[in-house]
């Protein structure tokens, strides 16, 4: 294990590999084995979920051959959908009920003095015209806003914390190969400890709720390291300064194993991805769509909603005083669907605008890091068994 000192520069902290915990009180070793399914997965009957740190289930995957053969209608009411996702949608449909339930009574109390003659004889075409006109302009901006949200929702996944998982899983692999020595592990140790630290710091950062006492007990931070963090005002600064101390102690061990250059700077590379990943994130997180944009698209769905719900009512008054069930039947219904389908697919928007909340359908984020604690422990074994090639070309195994 290597002390600090034995760098040509020095380093931010020290290379042991435990650290006394200030919140529990005892001595923990960190080893990127107890990371490998540290967040138990629940099987439900369509889909994988695992807990957050703050007790909130996250869907892992699902399962799309079930739901596609018993159906969405029969899902309905799994966990994820926009049915269990949020009440909200159910509240504003419900409201629009309200509304068509009082513009019905009240035609139909204003009608019942000449038996609903009026109502009989109402001329409705103009506000199924209405209705026709906005139903054919709201799918269509609707479908581009949606799109959009989940595109912005995809690159933060791929191109901001896709970049960081990668660039972790590839220096853990870089260095694990280059500094393969016993002596290395305690660097190659460190490195694993800040990568692990950066992925908690980013969703700390991404939720605005600073613990840096966790990532202590974890041992993922030393207690200087972490008040040295809980200086910076910006919690988007903790990770970066993460992965800037690994670019840091990765150079500092490759100058002194007299690495070739080519080979260091394929791990700065990996540490600027990382860098850039976190930046893409913040960029995502902290721009998001036009203000007027969005109020336009929550503003259209609601005006389609009501005159819906007009449109409903009205013509259920004159379907009862027709005596027509048929056509009753068919308001109530065709209300109640497409009412709840615009409120979920605007319920959904913004959900994933932010996908490191607590709802079931964010990023399960200690899923993701089962995989890549896996990932970054396989680079460390590999080195152990891997077949030495001698000066002559040839193979053999390490004794």
């Amino acid at each position: 294990e290597l002390h600090p000192t034995t760098f040509s520069t020095p380093l931010p902290a020290a290379m042991t590999a435990h650290t006394d915990s200030p919140v529990t009180g005892t001595t923990q070793m960190f080893n990127v084995k107890d990371h490998i399914m540290a967040a138990e997965e629940k099987q439900n009957w369509m889909s994988t979920t695992v807990q957050s740190r703050e007790g909130h289930e996250k869907i892992l995957r699902y399962d799309l051959k079930k739901m596609v053969q018993w159906t969405a209608v029969a899902t309905l009411f799994c966990k994820g959908t926009c049915v269990t996702l949020d009440c909200k949608a159910f509240i504003n449909a419900f409201i629009m009920l309200l509304m068509g339930i009082f513009i019905c009574i009240v035609l139909l109390l204003a009608s019942s003095y000449n038996d609903h003659d009026y109502l009989k004889h109402l001329d409705t075409e103009p506000l199924k015209d209405l209705a026709w006109q906005i139903n054919a302009l709201v799918p269509f901006c609707l479908a581009l806003y949606l799109s959009l949200s989940l595109t912005r929702w995809w690159a933060i996944r791929d191109q901001g914390l896709g970049k960081v998982f990668d660039a972790l899983t590839s220096v853990s692999m870089l260095v694990s190969c280059e500094l393969n020595e016993e002596k290395w592990h305690g660097v190659r140790n460190q490195i694993a400890k800040f990568g692990m630290a950066s992925v908690e710091l980013i969703v700390q950062a991404a939720r605005n709720r600073s613990n840096l006492g966790l990532l202590v007990d974890m041992d993922c931070l030393k207690l200087e390291e972490a008040e040295a963090l809980g200086r910076l005002h910006m919690p988007w600064e903790r990770p970066i300064i993460c992965w800037a101390w690994i670019l840091r102690i990765c150079m500092s061990a490759m100058d002194y194993a007299k690495t070739p250059a080519p080979r260091t700077a394929m791990v700065m590379r990996e540490c600027l991805v990382a860098k850039e990943g976190m930046t893409t994130m913040n960029m995502y997180l902290d721009t998001q769509l036009p203000f007027g944009y969005v109020h336009l698209m929550t503003l259209l769905v609601n005006l389609q909603n009501m005159v819906m719900t007009l449109k409903a009512g009205i013509l259920f008054a004159q379907a009862y005083a027709l005596g027509n069930t048929n056509l009753m039947i068919q308001q109530c219904v065709s209300c109640m669907v497409i009412v709840l389908l615009y409120q979920g697919i605007l319920q959904i928007s913004y959900v994933i605008a932010d996908p490191f909340g607590d709802d079931i359908i964010n990023f399960p984020i200690r899923g993701y890091m089962n995989y890549i604690a896996a990932v970054v422990d396989a680079t460390f074994e590999a080195q152990g068994e891997c077949p030495v090639v001698a000066e002559n070309g040839k193979l053999h195994r390490p004794y």
